[in-house]
């Protein structure tokens, strides 16, 4: 029997399109199970979502066509908001809801600066709210299983970090929104990359295994970067970092969009006494120095989001829940913030751009001739491009 709705925890949800569809299907289940009563959701798109509008309204839920607004009608009666937003709105909407007296789970990452990360902190502690941060690998507990283990020094002291992934994305990746690819948009700063969007599950997975206590990520600092575009974009597409936290750990972290291949996110630690190998929705092996081998198999993306909102929602209840909390996110935008300063973005010459669909009738992408190989060597060496002698930019226009 479903509990009264009224005695459960009245949501809201800001967006239902696009990847807000993700937190519509998490948030309608939990709704269905008692767990929750969704009784408030922006529609700004009310042509293209009719139905789920008709659906929602049969179901009790208002339905509001600004978040302000619903904000404004709804404060003092939300327990929790959800934000599955674009990078340019996730500060103002966090600050908006916690200022309306309702939790928060944000979408990935936290914000576009530290500047906004700073504002929702300081909103958080004196609201005395929770915000947590939607970055779902922390949240699965083959991930925090592994954290333990590290903390406990299963691999001895952590010296090295790395992080590879490969994801080829057509131009029309870049064009799907108005801050894809963008530094700055609608105001304010987003540095959309592959480091903050795309891949920055595993930046910040690879900052949370690294961090000397359960619940912290590492603090680095950038030693080195190489950052390139070759879609028609102001952020890049391409980037190899090297950077060292303060207690000496070395980390890489090489991703791409303009590939033909496919290689899934893979973060490689290596300590003292033994390694892991870490590779997205497939599996984590720890490897001791004796030999011995503990695998695990990682859970796909669909069970690591259900883990993030079943966490969230007993958060409501029980204060103790563990979150990926702002505390942590902050260690992401951080470094993200550090690589833009770093260095500046060249742009690939056309000359060395292949336009070439991944498999037959997917779209094309720009696929940079010998960078696949190239981000492959550099992986296995901890090395830049250009150290290997892979030359493929010249100097953006200032």
């Amino acid at each position: 029997m479903i509990p009264p709705l009224s005695s459960c925890p009245r949501t809201a949800l800001i967006g239902v399109s696009g990847y807000g569809r993700i937190y519509l299907e998490l948030a309608r289940a939990a709704h269905a199970c008692g767990e929750i009563s969704l009784g408030a959701v922006v529609i700004i798109n009310p042509e293209e979502e009719s139905v789920i509008e008709t659906e929602l309204r049969a179901e009790g839920c208002h339905i509001y066509r600004d978040y302000e607004e619903m904000l404004r009608q709804e404060a003092g009666r939300l327990k929790l908001c959800l934000i599955p937003t674009g990078i340019p709105w996730h500060a103002r909407m966090t600050l908006a809801a916690l200022h309306a007296g309702a939790n928060v789970l944000v979408e990935k990452p936290l914000a576009g600066s530290l500047a906004e990360v700073a504002a929702i902190r300081a909103a958080e502690k004196a609201s005395g709210l929770f915000v947590a941060v939607g970055f779902q690998d922390i949240y699965s507990p083959v991930n925090r299983w592994l954290k333990q283990q590290l903390c406990a020094g299963a691999i001895g002291q952590l010296h090295t970090v790395r992080f590879l992934g490969l994801w080829p994305r057509p131009a029309a990746y870049f064009t799907r929104n108005p801050w894809a690819g963008r530094l700055h948009a609608d105001g304010t700063q987003v540095l959309d990359s592959p480091l903050n969007n795309a891949f920055a599950h595993f930046v910040n997975l690879s900052l949370y295994f690294a961090g000397a206590q359960p619940e912290e990520a590492a603090k680095i600092q950038i030693v080195s970067a190489e950052l390139l575009r070759a879609h028609a974009i102001e952020s890049f597409d391409t980037s190899v970092v090297r950077a060292r936290s303060p207690n000496g750990i070395a980390f890489w972290f090489g991703a791409t969009h303009t590939c033909h291949a496919i290689r899934e996110p893979e973060i490689y630690l290596e300590g003292t006494a033994g390694r892991v190998e870490w590779k997205h929705e497939r599996t984590c092996v720890v490897i001791h120095h004796d030999g011995r081998r503990e695998e695990h198999a990682l859970p796909d993306i669909t069970a690591n989001r259900q883990s993030m909102f079943d966490a969230v929602l007993a958060k409501l209840k029980t204060p103790e829940t563990l979150v990926c909390s702002t505390t942590l996110a902050e260690r992401h935008t951080a470094f993200v913030e550090a690589v833009h300063a770093a260095a500046k973005v060249q742009t690939v010459s056309a000359d060395l751009i292949r336009w070439e669909a991944p498999v037959p009738g997917a779209p094309e992408v720009p696929v940079v001739q010998g960078l696949e190989a190239a981000l492959i060597h550099a992986f296995n060496h901890q090395s830049l491009l250009l150290e290997n002698g892979f030359v493929v930019a010249r100097p953006a226009p200032v």
